[in-house]
């Protein structure tokens, strides 16, 4: 079933200059939803919020914005954080949601997938309808037995060639593919997050590469 706009996007601007963080919510035609420091502002392209943010331009891929002078183009591709000040290593910073949980849009082998961070899993989890489209190839897997909140069932364990998530990749990460419809949405387990840094700023989860 295809989603109709608004898109709920997750994409968190932290402007070091203006102290203020910027969250692109959604977005309406020629209008943007944004979060400015905690306030949700709806402009049309041209307007400015209280806050001082400019939206330039919106289209139905990103969203340009100008705060302090400086401008950003927010995307549909890249719900990640990005900053003004170049930083030495790649960084990307997560929102939580009502519950508390953080999600993001990752790319595994080239391929789009949400995930929701899982500080319990041991690896990336799939369901195996999002295996099959995402074209993991399960003949030579690993057949393995999972415990999961519903009991114990069986898996697959491979290696995935590349998990992108923002500006940070990772390359030959281990994942597992459960047999049936568990979870619903894909984990991002400790086969990737043990290899980043992570830490938390007022309730922003930092993921950050290592060198």
């Amino acid at each position: 079933m295809k989603r109709i706009l608004p898109i709920a996007l997750l994409c968190l601007l932290p402007l070091a200059a203006a102290a203020q963080q910027v969250q692109l919510k959604g977005l309406f035609g020629q209008s943007a939803m944004l979060q400015v420091d905690g306030h949700q502002r709806l402009l049309k392209s041209g307007q400015k919020s209280p806050e001082g943010v400019v939206l330039l331009e919106v289209t139905t891929e990103y969203a340009r914005v100008r705060v302090d002078g400086r401008e950003q183009k927010l995307t549909l591709d890249a719900p990640v954080a990005t900053n003004y000040q170049r930083s030495q290593r790649a960084e990307v910073r997560l929102m939580p949601d009502n519950l508390g949980h953080y999600s993001t849009s990752a790319w595994v082998n080239g391929r789009r997938v949400s995930m929701m961070v899982d500080t319990g899993a041991t690896a990336i989890a799939f369901n195996y309808p999002t295996a099959r489209r995402l074209g993991l190839n399960l003949d030579r897997a690993q057949r393995i037995r999972v415990s999961t909140a519903n009991g114990v069932t069986s898996a697959y364990q491979l290696t995935l060639g590349s998990v992108t998530i923002g500006g940070i990749k990772l390359h030959n990460v281990v994942a597992t593919v459960h047999a049936n419809d568990f979870p619903q949405i894909t984990l991002l387990g400790n086969s990737f997050l043990s290899r980043v840094d992570m830490e938390k700023q007022r309730g922003v989860l930092i993921l950050r590469a290592r060198n």
